[in-house]
């Protein structure tokens, strides 16, 4: 039996104000209409922080500096596991532009977790309530 591919990817946790920024998937791509905290695969001799950096300018345009981290998941969607490590990220420069997602909004905590999130980052939502509850 073939073992399952561990793959490493980043979520940055974004936060103005008391409201966290959430991600919607686009409908065509993988684990469609989910909502995710925006991130992505780590490259080849890359950081999670060089990766945060890389991928929120690539998914958004905009420049950020990553900051603390925050926790790591590990979950099993069957055909492939997936290594989550969450980190707080600061928005330096830029407007957002959905070049990767259909929609985003900024939510508090009570009403981040009424959405359909990605299952990987379902422990990170937990993680934030019980830290700014």
């Amino acid at each position: 039996m073939k073992s399952k591919k561990i793959i490493e990817v980043t979520a940055a946790i974004i936060r103005k104000g008391n409201r966290f920024l959430c991600a919607q998937r686009k409908d065509c791509s993988e684990q469609g209409g989910k909502w995710e905290f925006p991130g992505g695969k780590i490259e080849p001799n890359e950081s999670p922080e060089q990766c945060l950096e890389r991928e929120l300018f690539e998914e958004f345009a905009i420049q950020s500096t990553c900051g603390k981290f925050l926790c790591e998941n590990t979950h099993d969607y069957g055909d492939k596991i997936i290594k989550l490590k969450a980190y707080f990220v600061n928005h330096t420069e830029g407007d957002f532009q959905l070049l990767a997602h259909q929609q985003i909004q900024w939510l508090d905590i009570d009403k981040m977790q009424k959405l359909d999130w990605a299952e990987a980052d379902l422990p990170i939502v937990d993680k934030l309530t019980s830290h700014y509850k």
